[in-house]
């Protein structure tokens, strides 16, 4: 597409064609003021928030984020018809709008707080009774609403029907009156429901489980990695005193586009548990970390195929290279089973990256429900197909939320036969002439497939249509633990001593088992008599982890790691030397720099938006 030249407030540009008045304005650092417009969202003009003026074209204020650049265009966003045209709109959505600043949760990072400052009229000329709801409304046990506070943006309606395909949000009444509510007033059940408190401009959405915690001023926020899944999305985690109390999204257009799924967004109130395991403990008595560890070494070592590990989904490539070093030497022959895991085996060749998902034109989705499995991944599938006009065919014995498309091709095979039906595909209408990329997402069905029968289809199918593969692991570092070797499948029945290293194993603790150590962040079930380690949570580890594509992501620690508890990879260290193997490690970056991986070089930092005054 050819490029555009215009001009705005003076400032000559060059943007591509098809780019809108606000986001060519972005590219010089010029603030146009918006409510309902979000660059991930289509663009509906309901606010009118962000009105400049522009010639050639009609003599009066029209809205910056549905209006695309044309070529000589002249934009001005701070002439006198312009700013006053977006003070005249912020009184009005004034007029109702409560003040509950103070006791708001959106309070001191609030677009409307900001915008009236910086452009709207000093005093309000709308002296009159405010139009008042019932609140809050708990739309979820994770959501609530304040309907008082709604500018009605329709992001969040607007979210659910483009990015989600749900139908859990609406808008009910009409002109002043109306509201948003969910559908029959039913509570949201969506896992991406949470992105609507990131989206809403105001305080109308916000989270129920951070509800008058904190305030974004006495928070301290870090970027870092999720580990709920494979996926790896950004998120940045808010600490608060030595406690985390909110996780929110963090844009990385590679793989998550700035949301997130409730998983990552919600489940993070254990790092704050009063219960706690803070030291280690023998048999439920405290006990420092040199007995600990030499009880854990005593009850271990030598036991070979007697011992069972059970590893957590979330082990870092740090830790998972150093325990290889444990299985290759004094633990040798034992057992090991990894929470979570698939039963795909580790990639032979480089695999599709998440991006490539946006150019496909026909997905085939094979043995894995998307939702469950990858949420994400789920999100960037539907974008493909709803914004893009890929086409998509579904290979799984049950209903997915894909089905909500019409268009959507979904053979629903018996289980156990997916690879038959992936078989049949290469003749399917949709992939003799897929008139571009093909992309192939397969998972294990849940443990219901032959993986190798499943995955050699999928590599049959890739190689006659010329498309690619990803397979989709679900375990949070699956993939880096299938490199280091410790991503084990094996069976820990009949195990005479079992090693827990976060959760106790899926089955339950073996029957068979006369010793146990855990390693764990909580008290459970189980660990009465055992040896027990403290663990360190997500929210205080440094590592890395390897996504389903791929990409290695390091962790960054919002919360210090307090004393007795230690690190995972300075357990390892100890248990090393406690079974006559020495790892003499001095800190992580001498094991990144021997695995042979290194943190990327911060950016360069973005270019600040102005925000200078813009009164009438």
């Amino acid at each position: 597409m050819p490029d555009i030249n215009l001009t705005i407030d003076g400032y000559k540009i060059t943007v591509p064609a098809g780019t809108l008045i606000v986001e060519a304005a972005k590219t010089v650092g010029i603030e146009i003021p918006v409510f309902c417009y979000h660059h991930k969202l289509d663009p509906v003009g309901a606010c009118r928030l962000c009105l400049v003026d522009f010639s050639p074209g009609p003599p009066r204020p029209q809205t910056a984020c549905t209006t695309p650049v044309s070529e000589g265009m002249v934009v001005r966003t701070q002439s006198a018809m312009a700013v006053q045209a977006r003070a005249d709109i912020l009184e009005f959505e004034l007029a109702n709008h409560p003040l509950d600043c103070p006791v708001c949760d959106k309070g001191g990072e609030c677009p409307l707080q900001d915008f009236t400052f910086r452009h709207g009229y000093p005093t309000s000329r709308i002296d009159g009774p405010r139009l008042h709801f019932k609140k809050p409304i708990p739309l979820s046990d994770k959501i609530a609403l304040d309907r008082e506070r709604c500018v009605l943006c329709y992001r969040c309606t607007r979210y659910y029907d483009e990015v989600a395909w749900e139908q859990e949000l609406t808008t009910d009444q009409r002109g002043v009156q109306s509201f948003i509510t969910s559908q029959f007033d039913q509570p949201l059940q969506s896992i991406f429901s949470g992105n609507i408190i990131d989206l809403c401009p105001v305080g109308a959405l916000t989270s129920r489980v951070w509800r008058f915690e904190s305030r974004p001023w006495d928070m301290t926020s870090t970027a870092t990695i999720c580990s709920r899944c494979a996926v790896g999305c950004s998120v940045t985690q808010w600490q608060r005193r030595g406690q985390l109390v909110r996780v929110t999204s963090h844009e990385n257009d590679d793989i998550d586009e700035g949301w997130i799924c409730d998983r990552g967004r919600f489940d993070y109130t254990d790092v704050n548990d009063p219960s706690r395991l803070r030291a280690p403990s023998i048999g439920g008595m405290r006990s420092t970390w040199a007995d600990a560890i030499n009880a854990v070494a005593a009850g271990i070592k030598g036991k070979g195929a007697k011992l069972g590990i059970s590893l957590p989904q979330d082990i870092t490539n740090e830790e998972a290279f150093l325990f290889r070093r444990l299985l290759d030497g004094p633990l040798k022959g034992a057992k090991v089973k990894m929470h979570g895991r698939t039963a795909i085996p580790a990639p032979a060749s480089e695999t599709m990256r998440i991006r490539e998902i946006d150019d496909a034109r026909v997905l085939v989705v094979v043995a894995s429900d998307l939702e469950n499995d990858v949420p994400i991944i789920d999100l960037r599938v539907k974008k493909a197909v709803s914004k893009r006009g890929a086409k998509l065919i579904v290979v799984y014995p049950d209903g997915v939320d894909f089905d909500r498309n019409p268009s959507t091709v979904h053979i629903r095979n018996a289980k156990g036969q997916a690879a038959a039906e992936v078989r049949k595909l290469a003749s399917h209408d949709l992939l003799t002439n897929p008139g571009g990329p093909v992309a192939i997402l397969f998972g294990d069905g849940r443990g219901s497939e032959d993986i190798k029968e499943l995955a050699t289809a999928c590599g049959d199918l890739a190689e006659k249509v010329g498309g690619k593969e990803m397979p989709l692991y679900r375990a949070t570092n699956e993939r880096g633990a299938l490199a280091a070797g410790v991503a084990g499948w094996d069976s820990l029945d009949r195990v005479e001593a079992l090693f827990s290293w976060g959760p106790p194993p899926t089955a339950g603790i073996p029957a068979s088992v006369k010793f146990m150590a855990a390693w764990d962040h909580l008290p459970r079930a189980g660990y009465e008599k055992a040896v027990v380690l403290p663990a360190a949570t997500f929210a205080e580890r440094q590592g890395s982890y390897t996504n389903v594509e791929g990409t290695v992501q390091f962790l960054r620690p919002p919360i210090a790691l307090r004393q007795p508890l230690m690190e995972g990879w300075q357990v390892l260290c100890e248990l090393g030397t406690a079974l006559g193997l020495p790892l003499d490690y001095v800190g992580i970056f001498p094991i990144q720099r021997e695995l042979g991986i290194q943190a990327p070089e911060p950016g360069p930092a973005p270019t600040p938006v102005l925000v200078g005054p813009a009164h009438p």
